[in-house]
């Protein structure tokens, strides 16, 4: 899939200077082959960059396209498909169902898109650091339990791009290089890139471009 922002600027922001790097503004493509880092300082867009790439959000200027066709062109259809087969999110707000189990978090995400075996689910759990907290209920996780759960969660349904909205905002280092590692497995399995943002640095991250805010 290409992804094309054609002098996109978040109607918030409309009346702030951009430096010259910023990605406001101009025009960028995005390959759903590739990997991306979105960095900037904190405030100046990078959440709202990654919801209007997903379609949540529509308060901006310019136009988004996907192989060509705008995002208001899509029929509500075309785009949950878009967002089961192509398209993964995981926002800043994790919005893990509070009085579910770790486990049962997952297994609602994996009965709807049938992505892996329950093996392969609990494999994953445990590659994350997380099998004692299988049982445990989501609102007694802590941030950074409930970061990887999220993390795990995009990951369990088919995709071609995924993208993560400071996904390792509340992990130590250790946990960030695991996760990492996770997410760079199952792209490669599936064929798939990701758009990452941070504030942070890159964390080991192999990605193919930086994108500036």
């Amino acid at each position: 899939m290409r992804i094309e922002f054609n002098n996109v600027i978040p109607t918030p922001l409309n009346d702030q200077t951009y430096f010259t790097e910023s990605a406001w503004g101009k025009k960028i493509e995005l390959n759903t082959d590739k990997t991306y880092l979105l960095t900037s300082e904190s405030g100046k867009g990078k959440s709202s960059f990654i919801s209007f790439l997903y379609g949540s959000r529509t308060d901006y200027t310019g136009e988004i396209k996907l192989n060509g066709k705008r995002w208001e062109e899509y029929s509500l259809n075309e785009r949950s498909e878009l967002r089961s087969k192509t398209l993964s999110y995981l926002p800043q707000d994790i919005l893990l169902f509070p009085q579910l189990t770790l486990l049962e978090n997952l297994i609602i995400k994996n009965n709807l898109t049938h992505s892996k075996s329950e093996q392969e689910l609990k494999q994953h759990i445990d590659t994350l650091g997380l099998s004692s907290q299988i049982n445990q209920k989501a609102a007694t996780l802590s941030k950074g339990q409930q970061q990887r759960v999220g993390i795990l969660r995009a990951l369990l349904q088919p995709f071609e791009f995924v993208l993560l909205d400071e996904p390792f905002s509340h992990l130590d280092l250790t946990n960030i290089e695991i996760a990492i590692q996770l997410i760079e497995d199952v792209c490669s399995q599936n064929k798939a890139g990701y758009l990452i943002s941070t504030l942070g640095p890159k964390h080991g991250l192999t990605v193919n471009d930086t994108i500036y805010l």
